[in-house]
């Protein structure tokens, strides 16, 4: 399976010292009928993953830190993003804890 990544929503939280991302992961099968979406939380040079809506808010507000997540350095997901296609899974890529 070759797989496609792209942002379809960000915004810019700019309210602290750091700025803060939160947007939308698009995942696209280019050979078959396929597609999900991934929750994101960029800061600090890392992309932090999420399932779902409820699990991205009640990691950053609700101060719990057991919610399904994965981490990825910048540097790799621009790998990934830039890339014309992904061999597999995007969510495959990741180490979720």
């Amino acid at each position: 399976m070759k797989t496609k990544i792209k942002t379809v929503h960000e915004e810019t939280d700019k309210s602290s010292d750091q700025i803060k991302v939160m947007g939308v992961l698009y995942c696209s099968s280019i050979e078959e009928d396929w597609k999900d979406s991934l929750i994101y939380v960029y800061k600090n040079n890392t992309y932090t993953f999420f399932e779902t809506i409820d699990d991205m808010i009640n990691y950053l507000f609700g101060g719990g830190q057991k919610m399904k997540r994965a981490y990825m350095p910048e540097s790799e997901f621009d790998v990934f993003y830039d890339a014309d296609f992904i061999d597999g899974k995007f969510t495959e890529k990741l180490k979720w804890f």
